[in-house]
């Protein structure tokens, strides 16, 4: 048997450790198996995945801003941008909200208030092209927009996201962190990014594995026959997945399981 043909990856909480420093043997792997296409799959901005992984950034397939675009060898493939008016109707929604400051997330910037808060701190981790524009209703109408993020004080997304009512409109809401919320088409997603790659490769589930940490991976694994919730994984991906790695991220619980699957096809 061969390595699986594509391996997804999310990024924080699942190949990343807490200081957001990826494996060190992570570049030399990707290159030893150039018969597997490594996918990063994250909420991330495509530039922020694209600095971070520079030194094998022609070798990987990205998926970023939860499945809003797919990028590969300097080329969007996909695109899923949302409606104007359904950005300012969002944007509307949390207008006034004290403890959620919204990131409007565009396909050539990403767009925070500068009285933003936390948010305005939090986002550089995440996101290396910013504009600071108090006027993010005209933000959203220059760019293409992916989604709205809203960060969320006090790591109370969880809270948040579950008091907010369901949303029949064409978009969708996924908790994509501790302190992140994300609203983007309903066509959005890891999982259907994943199926756009698969079918570029001519790749079939079952010759793909995935591994994450969080909710905003659930389609992910839907994606994928073999599926990995981390040891530090929410415990609804937990029950969701295939296998549960033995180790957490800021134990190289990724390299580890993929050092076993190599071991396993040899």
């Amino acid at each position: 048997m061969s390595m699986p043909r594509i391996i997804a990856l999310d990024l924080d909480g699942t190949l990343l450790n807490s200081r957001k420093e990826f494996p060190k043997e992570f570049p030399d792997f990707v290159r030893s198996h150039p018969e597997t296409a490594f996918v990063l799959a994250s909420g991330r901005q495509i530039y922020a995945l694209v600095d971070q992984f520079s030194e094998i950034k022609d070798h990987l397939w990205y998926i970023a801003e939860n499945g809003g675009c797919v990028y590969h060898a300097g080329e969007f493939l996909c695109v899923d941008s949302m409606k104007p008016e359904d950005c300012l109707k969002v944007l509307g929604e949390f207008e006034g909200e004290s403890m959620c400051e919204p990131l409007v997330c565009g396909l050539d910037s990403a767009y925070v208030r500068v009285c933003g808060g936390q948010a305005k701190i939090e986002s550089t981790k995440y996101y290396t092209r910013i504009e600071y524009n108090n006027d993010l209703r005209s933000c959203a109408l220059k760019d293409k927009i992916l989604k709205i993020a809203i960060f969320v004080d006090d790591f109370r997304a969880e809270e948040v996201y579950l008091s907010l009512p369901p949303r029949n409109d064409g978009l969708a809401t996924l908790l994509s962190g501790d302190s992140w919320i994300d609203i983007a088409n309903a066509s959005v997603g890891k999982g259907a990014a994943l199926r756009s790659i698969q079918s570029i490769l001519g790749a079939s589930p079952e010759e793909t594995a995935a591994f994450g940490d969080y909710l905003n991976d659930m389609s992910l694994f839907e994606a994928a026959t073999e599926s990995y919730a981390m040891a530090n994984a929410h415990p609804e991906l937990k029950g969701a997945a295939k296998h549960i790695t033995r180790y957490t991220n800021d134990e190289n619980g990724v390299m580890e399981a993929l050092k076993e699957m190599e071991n396993e096809n040899v």
